[in-house]
């Protein structure tokens, strides 16, 4: 196979809509392919339309000169092949359009590329890559936005596709060629997201809500896949607009609503750490800080470092852990003193779990926020839970009552407990009236923003004065 890739004609779980060239075809495409890597040398093509349109003079020209007679149909599935070789990213383009594939995962050269289908789960592809050159080509031409490469020398790479999709890549000596695209969703999930898919209740969500509009620093964490970055960007729905929001992260993924935001992205190439990022922030004065998905010590510390300098209103990150004491302990095992840990206020657990039905005999893959919890500032390595989540009946129960983060904020806001009280009641009935309004994400923040702050910029409804 000349061109380092290929779709192949057979059976398959999901078929990918390209014609399987003959050799003498990929050879007209390879070809012209190189035709148009010289010319763009010296020319610049903007758009791929462009690229488009000069791939097909170049094709026609071709042909004239070695004799080669096309049908209309196969010279327009050869230009699309050629754009897609040249300017795209071969028939990853067609995975990467489909709304319902949620991953894409190569497992090696010559075998078939698999995609996470949501509701179906994996399935195989009729799409192969065929060299290791081509894989190459292809990840430093998925991570060139980012300014990244993949090398021999330097044989993974974590990097984000111009649509906002994650990637991470290996070659050898590390792999035999291991592709791994995390898809996110062109339109971001909103909070009415969450509750129609039972993510969380709209009661739990009333009171994450209230602790997002705090001072207060929150990890969102779970396992891999459960939806952490989703939810974070998701809460941020909850804080005031015109906050300054800094963002740092070695692959970027956060997308929130904010537009002062400030963006920094970790280069390991260029020395330039997480840490050294959140140093930076000091002088940056946020009103809240995201160190987006802490993993390493380096990370953890870095975040932990930007929330015990209190330069911010509050600092948030991803993390994996299955419940809020093992992410404390986690933390722990990376380096952090076990009095450093009691800064952290809100750790949300979020896991993907596998619901099975025995009358239908059909599994089905669920996303649930098992844990709200906040950190018991009285005892060290313990929290204590906000919600306590029924696995059996898929509910979830208050349990916060004697909060401490809930009596800080009551105090701060300067609301007597029956007035909290009515404040969440207020904001659990709005969450559940309009959870099937059907709002885009710009829709439902605007709505949420409306209903939280007013033109004012204080709670939507004033208390009514009153004799102290």
């Amino acid at each position: 196979m000349v061109l380092g890739w290929c779709v192949k004609d057979e059976k398959v779980d999901y078929p990918i809509n390209l014609p399987v060239l003959t050799s003498e075809e990929e050879e007209v495409v390879l070809a012209v392919a190189d035709l148009f890597k010289e010319l763009a040398k010296y020319e610049e093509f903007e758009s791929e339309e462009e690229t488009r349109e000069k791939i097909r003079e170049l094709l026609e020209e071709y042909c004239v000169e070695n004799q080669i007679v096309l049908d209309e149909d196969q010279e327009e599935y050869l230009v699309d092949i050629a754009t897609s070789h040249v300017y795209g990213f071969a028939f990853f383009d067609q995975l990467l359009k489909d709304p319902n594939i949620e991953e894409i995962g190569v497992i090696g050269i010559n075998k078939p590329v698999y995609v996470y289908v949501r509701n179906k789960g994996w399935q195989q592809t009729n799409g192969y890559l065929t060299t290791v050159e081509y894989a190459i080509d292809l990840i430093n031409k998925m991570s060139r936005q980012l300014g990244r490469r993949i090398t021999y020398q330097s044989p993974r790479l974590n990097a984000i596709l111009p649509d906002g999709s994650r990637l991470h890549a290996s070659i050898p000596p590390i792999s035999k060629v291991e592709i791994t695209i995390r898809k996110f969703r062109e339109n971001p999930f909103t909070v009415f997201d969450l509750l129609r898919f039972h993510t969380v209740s709209p009661e739990a969500l009333s009171v994450i809500w209230l602790l997002m509009q705090s001072d207060l620093s929150v990890i969102v964490a779970g396992n891999t896949a459960s939806g952490k970055t989703t939810t974070l960007n998701a809460l941020f729905s909850f804080v005031p607009l015109w906050e300054r929001i800094l963002i740092t992260e070695e692959t970027p993924e956060i997308n929130i609503p904010h537009k002062h935001k400030v963006n920094l992205v970790a280069n390991e190439d260029l020395g330039v750490t997480i840490s050294s990022l959140v140093a930076d922030s000091l002088r940056m004065r946020p009103d809240r800080v995201i160190v987006g998905e802490v993993r390493t010590a380096e990370e953890v510390n870095g975040l932990i470092d930007t929330i015990l300098s209190g330069q911010a209103r509050g600092s948030y990150a991803t993390f994996h852990a299955q419940s809020s004491v093992e992410a404390l302990r986690r933390m722990h095992s990376l380096g952090v003193l076990e009095f450093d840990l009691q800064s952290i206020d809100l750790i949300i657990i979020q896991r993907r779990m596998v619901k099975y039905d025995v009358k239908t005999r059909e599994s089905k893959e669920i996303r649930r926020i098992i844990e709200i919890a906040e950190v018991d500032k009285s005892s060290l390595m313990k929290t204590k839970p906000l919600f306590k989540y029924d696995f059996e009946k898929d509910r979830w129960t208050p349990n916060y009552s004697n909060s401490f983060l809930i009596e800080r904020v009551r105090r701060v806001m300067g609301l007597t407990k029956a007035e909290l009280k009515e404040e969440l009641r207020r904001r659990t009935e709005f969450l559940k009236s309009n959870i099937d309004k059907g709002w885009d994400f710009a829709r439902s923040v605007e709505e949420i923003q409306k209903f939280a702050y007013g033109k004012s910029g204080k709670l939507g409804r004033r208390r009514s004065k009153r004799k102290r």
